[in-house]
């Protein structure tokens, strides 16, 4: 008997939920239905989890029914302008977050905020959007963390963030919140580019109330697809970030293990690690071939000892690479942040390689080619 509903009766269910039955274009299915069965076959969830895993499916639908309603009772959608983006990837634990986070404050960027992802119907406006459930919500969600989750990972509520909610409504999303390692190998080679137009769909959405119209992403698994996203966004410019592999490696994993459901029994976290690690080597391979083919000169290369080093100087050779003014205000505003924020000061992310069944000489070792091909230093 099968654990987990079928694509059918997932659609089913959504659309009996919205009152609506266009989910409109793209592959989605196909990415539902090797989800639904990489859960059923790699998943080692607490059974106690599976009522929420599939609340997050629907809801996710329910999502695409209510942008196709939107597009319908809202036709002037369709010619909503969408420039740039900037787009900011790179292995995680780079410096992606911090970088996407400093570049948010200055109010000539459109971010991508999580919780306006989460539910995008009604798309945000500027004179309502403090007051926005959604966003007070998130607000709340906000003061819960707890020390570790912040020692571990900043969160800005206002801040361009992971799109992981507009991939996951396509069902074509990195999905390192969930166990199913079935399902990232297929994605890896997956062809995203009708995710990607899907995705500017959603984008266009939620900038038709809400300026400015130049975008902001920040999204690690963004080089995973590089040539997919530009097709979408033929004027994206991007920035990459890097950092020894070796502290990358282990920390990322250690984020992942706390991100996952609980399991029924004791996590596999050997396995987690070399999972991590052949994923996240496979994206850096793909996103250099990938840099190669789309042209060298769209992309800007930060080391994240620069950025811990120098984030003035680091912020302002990004600004002057775009061709975009930095205020005063803005830079005073971004270097604020910085130093409220720096390196370690919400605590110590503690971990260690070998906890994951990893180990320096090792990490190094495979991701040999991406250090030597950026020239990314090594850490203590």
């Amino acid at each position: 008997m099968a654990r987990y509903p079928s694509v059918d009766d997932l659609l089913e269910r959504a659309a009996a939920q919205a009152g609506w039955a266009d989910f409109g274009p793209g592959d989605f299915r196909d990415g539902l239905a090797v989800l639904i069965a990489s859960l059923e076959r790699d998943g080692d969830l607490d059974p106690r989890c599976d009522a929420g895993v599939v609340e997050d499916l629907v809801r996710r639908l329910v999502n695409r029914l209510e942008v196709e309603r939107w597009y319908v009772e809202h036709p002037e959608t369709e010619d909503v302008t969408v420039r740039g983006p900037v787009d900011i990837h790179g292995l995680p634990r780079t410096g992606t977050t911090a970088l996407a986070d400093m570049l948010s404050l200055d109010p000539q960027f459109r971010c991508l905020r999580g919780w306006e992802q989460a539910r995008p119907v009604p798309p945000p406006t500027l004179d309502g959007e403090a007051t926005d459930p959604r966003r007070v919500e998130a607000l709340a969600d906000q003061a819960s963390r707890s020390a570790e989750q912040a020692a571990m990972h900043i969160y800005e509520v206002d801040a361009t963030m992971e799109d992981t909610e507009l991939l996951g409504m396509a069902f074509h999303g990195q999905q390192m919140t969930l166990p199913v390692p079935g399902y990232r190998r297929w994605w890896r080679h997956s062809d995203l580019g009708p995710t990607y137009q899907y995705h500017r769909r959603v984008v266009k959405l939620l900038g038709s109330t809400r300026p400015p119209d130049l975008w902001l992403f920040k999204a690690p698994h963004h080089k995973f697809h590089l040539g997919a996203l530009a097709a979408a966004y033929p004027d994206a410019r991007f920035v990459m970030t890097h950092r020894d592999p070796a502290k990358v490696v282990p920390s990322y994993t250690s984020l992942v293990s706390t991100i996952f459901p609980p399991a029924a029994g004791e996590r596999d976290l050997r396995a987690l690690g070399a999972e991590v690690c052949e994923h996240l080597r496979e994206g850096m391979e793909r996103a250099i071939l990938e840099r190669s083919q789309l042209g060298e000169e769209r992309f800007l290369d930060v080391a994240h000892r620069e950025l811990v080093s120098d984030p003035k100087g680091t912020v302002r050779r990004i600004y002057d690479w775009l061709g975009l003014d930095l205020t005063d205000a803005v830079e005073e505003t971004i270097l604020t942040w910085e130093q409220e924020h720096h390196m370690g000061a919400a605590g110590t992310h503690r971990y260690t390689a070998e906890q994951y069944g990893l180990s320096v000489d090792r990490i190094r070792s495979d991701y040999d080619f991406y250090i030597r091909h950026f020239d990314v230093a090594l850490e203590d």
